[in-house]
């Protein structure tokens, strides 16, 4: 940080966005990793600065790693439902061809047959795809 001031600020922002919740990580037993360094690996003299730019720092990686924490924690159930709808849907193809894949050419009539409806439709459409191509044909002869 350039200055005292603005270190400051950026740790009573940090100190304010966590209030209501634990700002400090608790041992790996608790589910999420320690931020805190054995005694005999921190310096033993640090300035009121320094001191104030590492709280800063400690802050700032306790919030990264919960929100990579929280991001993994929504991808999880994404992932497992992405898998469970892959294999239903490679269960169902491999069922429904199955079925369809049979001796009985009654089955196969029943499953391929054209119902009432789109049949009529279809003539219908049939029929006026006739008139317009007569319709071209006179409009080209005059």
């Amino acid at each position: 940080f350039a200055t005292d001031g603005e270190a400051s600020k950026w740790l009573s922002k940090l100190s304010s966005a966590g209030e209501g919740e634990s700002t400090r990580m608790s041992t790996i037993s608790g589910g999420r990793m320690s931020m805190v360094v054995p005694s005999a690996a921190r310096p033993i003299h640090l300035n009121s600065r320094e001191k104030l730019e590492t709280e800063v720092l400690r802050q700032l990686l306790e919030y990264y790693f919960k929100i990579v924490r929280e991001s993994i924690t929504d991808s999880v159930p994404k992932a497992i439902m992405l898998k469970l709808v892959n294999a239903l849907q490679n269960n169902l193809y491999q069922h429904l061809m199955e079925s369809i894949d049979t001796d009985d050419d009654e089955m196969l009539c029943e499953l391929t047959r054209e119902s009432e409806e789109v049949s009529r439709k279809r003539k219908e459409v049939q029929e006026r795809v006739k008139a317009l191509k007569r319709a071209i044909q006179v409009m080209q002869e005059l």
